[in-house]
This record gives C-alpha cells, structure tokens and sequence, in this order.
C-alpha cells in the first residue's frame, strides 16, 4: 500500500516576475509525497492559468485518484491512462519516479541508464521591465553564458540592443510569451539578427502560429505554449524548428523522456524549461539536459528560501552533486 499527501506550497520571490501577459510575486505550488515502506518519493507542480488550471482543480484531478493510486491499481506504468498532461500528472509521475529511485537504493540517472554530469549550464530569465530595468538586470548576470530576455511588442530595439551591448558574449533567447504578431515577428528580423539572438520563443499565440507555417525564419523559432506532448509533434512540424519541454506541460518525466528521444530523432532544437518554482521541480528536469542545445531551469533563482537541500547555481552553473532532494 501506498500512502498519498498533498501539500500546497506559497514560496514568495525575491522580485515580480514579469512576462508580457503578466506578472506575479509568488509562486504558488502542489506538492505530492508517495510514502511506501518508510520511503517518500515527492513531485512537485505549477498550475497554470494559462492552461485553465488552478491550485483548486489540480489538486482535486490529483484526489480522484488517491484511492487508485494508494491500493496500487495506478503506478508509473499506466498513470498516462488515467490523466492527461498537464500540471496534476506532473506531480504524480515525478513522485513516483523519486519513490522508485529510493525502494530501489538507485538514484534516477542509473534508472534512466544516463550519465550524471558533474554541472549543467542554465540560462538566466531578463524579466519584462523598463529597458533600464532590463539592461541593468543583464549587466548583474553578465557571467551568465545564456541570457532569456522577456519581451512584448515595445522597446525591442532598445532593450536588445542595450542588453547585448552590456552582454557581448552571451546567447540571447528572445521570449515574447505569444506576444507578437506575424508583422512584428517579420519586420524586426534584422534587429534580432543584428543583435544575435539565437532563438525566438513563441513569438505568436498558439491559435494563430499557422501564419508562420513554413516560414522561412533566419533565427530558429520554438514552440512553448504551442507544444505540450507527443501528440503535438504533428501540429508543429512545419512551423518551428525546436521545443520547449517542461514537465508541467508533458505531464511529468515518462512523457519528457519520449518527447526527447522523439525531438532528437526529428532533428528539432530541444530547450529544456520550467516554471518559476523549487528546486524540486527542476531536479527531474536536469535528467533531460544531456544533449540538449538550451536549459532553462533556473526558477529557483527567483525563490526567496528554496526547499532544503536544493541545487546549487553559480553564474548559470547548476551543480549536481549538492543536491538531494529529489532522485
């Protein structure tokens, strides 16, 4: 028998986090503890508003399967059938897959078959803000090998080029969080190539990224909001040249690891990303970073307190092997 907890976590930041539809000042968390034979594997998530979920709804998709899930009838293998990706599956799987790693005295990168790194490299997020903000915030980070700048549709020219003036030798992600439309998409393509982005993220809303159907894009464009799991590879084809994984998207660590294999198959541009939230979260993430072109875990950064034992970042560098709160 297993024993299932919820917990909800608050961890207040250390500044607003702003993107062009929003900004907020905490981040709000499910947690989810599977307790068998005295081990406890944990999971964490981030419901999105953006997705229709709330603390409220995932919580309660994650209570009905509680009784499933503590007599054994739902596990690892087939949790898939009975939840969709999303933030709610997230927790579980990840909570399973920690539990499996402490039954079996293995941590996760032996059961993937996978070889630990000593670090990863991780960009740092520029939050929307004033240029100034913007630039000033560039120049506190400018040991950071990647940088990912928040943008909407205002002070492109100004805040890319002030950025990359105090950032010569990073690599700039643009992120416009749906915020663009073809024309500007389009029109500020030599600004983006003058000041090197190296790629464009979501630059249009899902529902309208059919008018960068075969677009010929000079600068790689990847899909966030538009891609969630295996059943989008389909959808996105032909507009963009890479993904951006994130386990509250795919629904936990089984299906990122497909929608890697699959990605790398297809020759698709792979970011590994994640929602503003603990170390806990980021930790399965980390498991899908070995030859991936762009990591973008650094949600911790943002934290106030972190959880305990969490990972270690130096100037984008996550150390591995302080970490042991989760795998």
């Amino acid at each position: 028998m297993i024993e299932l907890l919820i917990q909800e976590q608050v961890w207040n930041l250390n500044k607003s986090f702003n993107i062009s539809r929003g900004a907020k000042i905490t981040a709000d968390t499910l947690q989810v503890h599977l307790i068998k034979d005295g081990e406890k594997g944990s999971g964490e998530c981030v419901p999105y508003s953006r997705y229709d979920e709330t603390i409220d709804s995932v919580k309660n998709q994650i209570i009905e399967l509680q009784l499933d899930i503590e007599s054994g009838k739902i596990n690892l293998n087939n949790l898939s059938s009975y939840l969709k990706p999303g933030a709610a599956r997230n927790a579980i799987d990840c909570a399973f897959w920690d539990l499996k790693c402490k039954i079996e005295k293995r941590n996760i990168w032996s059961l993937l078959g996978e070889k630990m790194p000593n670090s990863i490299q991780s960009c740092y997020t520029i939050v929307l803000n004033s240029p100034d903000k913007m630039i000033d915030d560039a120049m506190k980070h400018l040991n950071f090998p990647m940088l990912k700048v928040k943008l909407d549709q205002n002070n492109l020219e100004e805040c890319l080029k002030g950025i990359r003036k105090v950032s010569p030798n990073s690599t700039l992600i643009l992120d416009a969080n749906e915020s663009f439309d073809f024309k500007t998409l389009d029109t500020n393509m030599d600004l983006f190539l003058e000041t090197d982005v190296g790629l464009i993220e979501q630059p249009l809303s899902a529902d309208k990224d059919g008018e960068i159907l075969n677009y010929q894009s000079p600068i790689p464009i990847c899909a966030d909001e538009s891609f969630h799991s295996l059943k989008d590879f389909e959808l996105i084809s032909n507009k963009y040249d890479s993904i951006n994984i994130k386990l509250d998207k795919t629904g936990g660590l089984s299906e990122a690891l497909e929608i890697k294999k699959q990605a790398l198959e297809s020759n698709k541009i792979i970011m590994v990303g994640c929602m503003v939230s603990s170390s806990l979260s980021m930790m399965p993430a980390l498991t899908l970073c070995n030859n991936v072109k762009f990591v973008d875990l650094d949600g911790p950064c943002f934290l106030s307190q972190d959880i305990e034992n969490g990972l270690v970042y130096q100037d984008g560098t996550i150390n591995l092997r302080d970490s042991s709160c989760w795998g």
